[in-house]
């Protein structure tokens, strides 16, 4: 039974940390229709800054806020370089993220070892007396164990993973929101309302990036510390995620998109879990990500081509 628990623990808590990562990409991939690499160096970069923010004795959810500025930073350069600059988007992301790759080796190198060359450290560990999300308030007050079994990581990560969710929600409601979603749908609709639609499309992306950040922090509470390979197949995994709870749950009409891509990204985790347990070695995680993620293509291009049958169908029957 425990062991049912441990595996039921492992799945939701990682589902719930790239549910973070499946919210940003549904901004920027759904609503934008902007496929954006930046998120495998920004997910770093979260954790980088959170890493070395609380290492040296900031408050745990400053620094995280902070990390989820840092970002949005960078995924407003993402955006700058598309919208200003004409570039594509795809080699935009790449640009950023490229960059990315030796300034989250230097600031770990420099926050560290005070090495500006890049050359003395590589990974921020946290020691069982720092600070962090984990043994903080509020997250202090939920019991390390609960009959025998950790629960404080799970229901922390819901917790944020809610309130993210909550404010994605909330913000989508508003005039600004509204005008992001016109802008994937129709730029040029926007554009007649006399709004700047590549202002919405830098706005997305730094709210995507941001989002991909803190799921990096979050990531970094799992492992105990924080490495340059954590961003690597992130782009594989948030939109798979966001694939599989959109395709799912596509005719559940309840749940709002945002829930759906954080139920897709725990049953993507339930899958890896699951092979994992069946006794495939951890050397084959990233081509089981790379299948589960063709198997949600299909999913997903089925789903879409079902729904594209059944509109015109009720336009032939009007």
């Amino acid at each position: 039974m425990l062991a049912l628990f441990g595996t039921l623990e492992v799945f939701i808590k990682m589902g719930l940390v790239y549910s973070l990562l499946a919210m940003g990409y549904y901004v920027s991939y759904t609503l934008l229709d902007f496929p954006d690499l930046t998120v495998e160096g920004t997910f770093l970069g979260g954790a980088v800054t959170y890493g070395l923010l609380v290492t040296h004795g900031c408050n745990p959810w400053l620094a995280l806020i902070l990390a989820f500025l840092m970002g949005a930073a960078f995924g407003t350069l993402t955006g700058v370089l598309h919208v200003k600059l004409k570039i594509r988007p795809l080699l935009c992301g790449i640009l950023v993220s490229t960059g990315l790759i030796s300034l989250n080796l230097v600031a770990t190198s420099a926050g560290v070892m005070g090495d500006f060359r890049g050359e003395s450290a590589s990974t921020i560990t946290y020691g069982r007396s720092l600070t962090t999300l984990h043994n903080s308030f509020p997250a202090d007050l939920i019991p390390a164990k609960i009959h025998g079994i950790s629960l404080r990581d799970v229901l922390l990560f819901l917790l944020i993973a809610l309130l993210f969710k909550l404010l994605l929600d909330l913000f989508l409601k508003t005039r600004r929101g509204m005008l992001l979603r016109a802008t994937g749908n129709n730029a040029q609709f926007v554009t007649t309302l006399a709004k700047d639609a590549g202002n919405n499309k830098i706005l997305g992306l730094a709210i995507g990036n941001g989002f991909a950040a803190v799921s990096g922090v979050l990531y970094s509470h799992v492992t105990g510390n924080v490495n340059q390979s954590m961003g690597i197949g992130t782009v594989v995994i948030g939109l798979a995620s966001l694939i599989i709870g959109l395709s799912v749950f596509h005719k559940v009409r309840l749940l709002k998109p945002t829930t759906k891509v954080i139920l897709g990204a725990i049953i993507y985790q339930a899958c890896l879990t699951l092979v994992n347990r069946l006794g495939v070695p951890t050397a084959y995680n990233k081509l089981v990500m790379a299948l589960l993620f063709v198997l949600a293509l299909i999913l997903g291009d089925r789903v879409l081509r079902r729904n594209t049958k059944s509109k015109k169908t009720q336009e032939k029957e009007r």
